[in-house]
């Protein structure tokens, strides 16, 4: 998890200023340090939760039509896609070759799933359309075995980007 800021963040550091918002720079980068420090897991995963509040802050200054539950789909592909190009930075010819863009692609999926979870006043059938794609993001959690895996990853991006054609086709 190195530079989330310069990586992903910076993009959104101008919708913030013309929303009047501080956005949630100091929670990504003080999670970003617990876990390159190797800090204790109960105090990145408390980060993490911090990380995860603020966002949620966050985004409820986004307009109403990405308040929708299609535009939340939309969010969860783009997590996706992103999550697709972190792994395939992080796992090459299933070897970990960066450990924190693998960490990256784990996160953003996770992101993902809490959005679709999160959303509790759905019609019947964005309800379904919803646990559709739940279970569609929880078929790649076995390109995660462990946090930081010392063995080979039988897994490759490209699963992940099909899950995105698997939503698309919903």
């Amino acid at each position: 998890m190195k530079h989330p800021k310069s990586e992903l963040y910076s993009a959104m550091i101008p919708t913030f200023a013309a929303k009047n918002t501080i956005g949630f720079a100091a929670e990504l980068e003080t999670l970003a340090l617990s876990v390159e420090n190797d800090e204790d897991l109960k105090m990145v995963l408390s980060n993490y939760e911090n990380l995860l509040s603020a966002i949620d802050k966050s985004a409820e200054i986004i307009d109403n039509q990405s308040r929708t539950f299609e535009g939340q789909v939309l969010v969860v592909k783009t997590l996706l896609e992103i999550a697709a190009e972190e792994y395939a930075i992080g796992v090459v010819d299933g070897n970990i070759n960066n450990k924190f863009e693998y960490q990256d692609a784990l996160g953003f999926t996770t992101v993902a799933k809490n959005i679709l979870n999160s959303f509790n006043s759905l019609n019947s059938t964005e309800d379904i359309k919803r646990n559709k794609i739940i279970q569609i993001i929880d078929n790649l959690s076995t390109l995660w075995p462990s946090l930081v895996p010392t063995e080979r990853i039988s897994g490759d991006a490209s699963k992940i980007l099909t899950a995105v054609d698997k939503i698309n086709s919903l």
